[in-house]
Protein backbone atom coordinates (compact mmCIF):
# COMPACT_ATOMS: atom_id res chain seq x y z
CA UNK A 1 0.00 0.00 0.00
CA UNK A 2 2.51 2.15 1.01
CA UNK A 3 4.47 1.87 -2.32
CA UNK A 4 1.42 2.82 -4.09
CA UNK A 5 0.97 5.67 -2.56
CA UNK A 6 4.54 6.83 -3.41
CA UNK A 7 4.15 5.75 -6.69
CA UNK A 8 1.02 7.67 -6.84
CA UNK A 9 2.28 10.53 -5.90
CA UNK A 10 5.53 10.28 -8.18
CA UNK A 11 3.41 10.24 -10.73
CA UNK A 12 1.36 13.10 -9.72
CA UNK A 13 4.00 15.43 -9.11
CA UNK A 14 5.78 14.03 -12.48
CA UNK A 15 2.19 15.25 -14.26
CA UNK A 16 2.21 17.94 -12.61
CA UNK A 17 5.60 19.26 -14.15
CA UNK A 18 5.16 18.48 -17.65
CA UNK A 19 1.61 19.95 -17.40
CA UNK A 20 3.43 23.23 -16.30
CA UNK A 21 5.89 22.85 -18.43
CA UNK A 22 4.42 22.45 -21.36
CA UNK A 23 2.56 26.13 -20.61
CA UNK A 24 6.18 27.99 -20.27
CA UNK A 25 6.81 30.02 -23.07
CA UNK A 26 10.75 30.28 -23.68
CA UNK A 27 11.94 33.54 -23.59
CA UNK A 28 13.70 35.43 -26.52
CA UNK A 29 16.40 37.74 -25.97
CA UNK A 30 15.55 40.95 -28.46
CA UNK A 31 17.79 44.21 -29.35
CA UNK A 32 16.45 46.20 -31.44
CA UNK A 33 18.71 48.21 -33.84
CA UNK A 34 19.73 51.50 -32.42
CA UNK A 35 19.73 50.09 -28.99
CA UNK A 36 23.27 49.66 -27.17
CA UNK A 37 23.86 46.41 -24.19
CA UNK A 38 26.60 47.15 -21.56
CA UNK A 39 28.21 44.58 -19.75
CA UNK A 40 29.95 45.25 -16.90
CA UNK A 41 32.19 42.88 -14.60
CA UNK A 42 32.63 43.39 -11.16
CA UNK A 43 35.07 41.85 -8.74
CA UNK A 44 34.01 42.99 -5.08
CA UNK A 45 36.61 42.91 -2.47
CA UNK A 46 35.74 40.76 0.24
CA UNK A 47 35.65 43.24 2.85
CA UNK A 48 32.88 45.72 0.66
CA UNK A 49 30.88 42.94 -0.11
CA UNK A 50 27.91 43.65 1.85
CA UNK A 51 28.17 47.85 1.91
CA UNK A 52 28.29 47.46 -2.07
CA UNK A 53 24.97 44.97 -2.25
CA UNK A 54 22.98 47.85 -0.78
CA UNK A 55 24.63 50.33 -3.47
CA UNK A 56 24.04 47.51 -6.09
CA UNK A 57 20.41 47.01 -4.96
CA UNK A 58 19.72 50.83 -4.59
CA UNK A 59 20.98 51.99 -8.32
CA UNK A 60 19.40 48.77 -10.07
CA UNK A 61 16.00 50.27 -8.33
CA UNK A 62 16.72 53.39 -9.74
CA UNK A 63 18.47 52.47 -13.04
CA UNK A 64 14.90 50.69 -14.09
CA UNK A 65 12.82 53.46 -13.60
CA UNK A 66 14.91 55.17 -16.09
CA UNK A 67 12.84 56.36 -19.68
CA UNK A 68 15.95 55.37 -21.45
CA UNK A 69 16.35 51.74 -20.03
CA UNK A 70 14.91 48.83 -21.63
CA UNK A 71 16.55 46.00 -18.93
CA UNK A 72 18.91 46.04 -16.68
CA UNK A 73 19.90 43.20 -14.74
CA UNK A 74 22.49 42.19 -11.74
CA UNK A 75 23.62 38.78 -11.98
CA UNK A 76 26.07 36.71 -9.39
CA UNK A 77 28.44 34.11 -10.67
CA UNK A 78 27.35 30.69 -9.11
CA UNK A 79 31.31 30.11 -9.07
CA UNK A 80 32.37 33.26 -6.94
CA UNK A 81 30.29 35.00 -4.59
CA UNK A 82 32.21 38.06 -5.24
CA UNK A 83 31.78 38.40 -9.04
CA UNK A 84 28.98 40.30 -10.38
CA UNK A 85 27.84 41.41 -13.83
CA UNK A 86 25.77 44.36 -15.16
CA UNK A 87 23.96 43.15 -18.18
CA UNK A 88 22.36 46.73 -19.30
CA UNK A 89 19.94 47.36 -22.44
CA UNK A 90 19.60 50.95 -23.35
CA UNK A 91 17.53 52.65 -26.32
CA UNK A 92 20.18 54.91 -27.43
CA UNK A 93 23.66 56.73 -26.60
CA UNK A 94 21.67 59.40 -25.28
CA UNK A 95 19.97 57.60 -22.66
CA UNK A 96 23.40 56.01 -21.66
CA UNK A 97 24.45 59.82 -21.23
CA UNK A 98 21.65 60.93 -19.17
CA UNK A 99 22.05 57.84 -17.02
CA UNK A 100 25.98 58.44 -16.28
CA UNK A 101 24.94 61.36 -15.26
CA UNK A 102 21.80 60.90 -12.83
CA UNK A 103 22.62 61.14 -9.19
CA UNK A 104 21.72 57.78 -8.29
CA UNK A 105 24.10 56.45 -10.93
CA UNK A 106 26.82 59.09 -9.70
CA UNK A 107 26.22 58.18 -6.12
CA UNK A 108 26.91 53.95 -6.93
CA UNK A 109 30.31 55.34 -8.79
CA UNK A 110 31.31 56.83 -5.28
CA UNK A 111 30.23 54.13 -3.46
CA UNK A 112 31.75 51.45 -5.84
CA UNK A 113 35.27 53.70 -5.63
CA UNK A 114 38.61 51.21 -4.43
CA UNK A 115 35.94 48.60 -3.45
CA UNK A 116 35.91 46.76 -6.57
CA UNK A 117 37.20 46.28 -9.66
CA UNK A 118 35.37 47.43 -13.10
CA UNK A 119 35.98 45.85 -16.64
CA UNK A 120 32.91 47.38 -18.95
CA UNK A 121 32.14 46.60 -22.49
CA UNK A 122 29.54 48.64 -24.62
CA UNK A 123 28.03 46.55 -27.04
CA UNK A 124 25.78 46.88 -29.93
CA UNK A 125 23.50 43.70 -31.82
CA UNK A 126 25.01 42.66 -34.77
CA UNK A 127 22.63 39.99 -36.00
Amino acid sequence: MKKCMNRGMLLGIFCSVLLFSSFVVPAKTVVHSGELTIVAHVTVKSAYKDDLMKAFKTVVDATRKEAGNVSYVLLEDVNNPLKFTFVEVWKSQEAIDIHNNSDHFKAFVKAVEGKADLEVSVLKAKF
